[in-house]
């Protein structure tokens, strides 16, 4: 069993190169941030928060020049969790497009969702205080729930105060690209991470479509929903394109 584990990574490392340093890349920068964050910078902040503001999305920072950060962001991660899921649903669905369509295709889709993810949270959030409809759609919530889901705090965020960081606008136009170009096929999840489903890759496209535009408007979490759906928007198109043209 043991060698038919090491068959499959020497096949993934061999097909999916570039699947495997976003990967690589993304878990380094997370270990190293986790040391930076042991080391005091000035008034007692760390290494780490300076160079989160640095390459993280952040507007102000952004405006004077760090026009770096629309890509860098994608590299940062607020703990393991964050990491684990990103990374490994850019390796289901990252892999499979890079050995069908080749890397230019997955580095492609990966960091054009992940700039058009960005683009897409920072036109929301600078929108957001024009919305004022949104303060109204959380009501439905229990207090308590609420306290436990972080419900309406999207709602604190300006574009002076708020930092987006994480793989997911590029991870979603991954998703998107699957769920475009192969719509029938059946894949094996975890709902909840606890009840296993074989679904078509269709249904679930429908099925994160409708707890990202829950989350996003009925319960405004600190997710960056926006950046979730315009990635994943642009994966699709990119897919349904290319498949198009099959």
């Amino acid at each position: 069993m043991l060698r038919r584990w090491q068959w499959r990574l020497r096949g993934f490392l061999h097909f999916s190169t570039a699947t495997a340093w976003v990967v690589a890349v993304s878990v380094c920068i997370h270990l190293f941030f986790i040391a930076a964050g042991r080391v005091e910078f000035v008034y007692g902040h760390s290494y780490a928060l300076a160079l989160s503001n640095c390459f993280a999305l952040h507007w102000p920072l952004l405006a004077q020049g760090f026009v770096w950060q629309p890509v860098t962001y994608l590299f940062l991660h607020a703990g393991w969790l964050h990491l684990v899921l990103n990374m490994w649903a850019c390796f289901i669905f990252g892999a499979a497009l890079e050995q069908n369509y080749g890397k230019r295709f997955f580095i492609k889709v990966f960091f054009l969702g992940g700039i058009c993810g960005a683009a897409g949270w920072l036109a929301y959030i600078a929108l957001l205080p024009h919305l004022s409809f949104m303060t109204s759609l959380t009501g439905w919530i229990p207090e308590n729930i609420a306290s436990f889901l972080h419900a309406g705090s999207a709602l604190n965020g300006s574009l002076d105060s708020s930092v987006c960081i994480g793989a997911s606008g590029g991870v979603f136009a991954l998703m998107g690209a699957y769920f475009a170009i192969y719509p029938q096929r059946e894949l094996y999840v975890l709902l909840f991470m606890v009840i296993p489903l074989r679904l078509k890759a269709r249904t679930l496209l429908w099925i994160i479509l409708a707890f990202t535009l829950f989350d996003w408007f009925f319960i405004q979490s600190p997710i960056a929903n926006s950046a979730h759906f315009f990635g994943g928007a642009l994966g699709y198109y990119l897919g349904w394109r290319i498949l198009r043209n099959a």
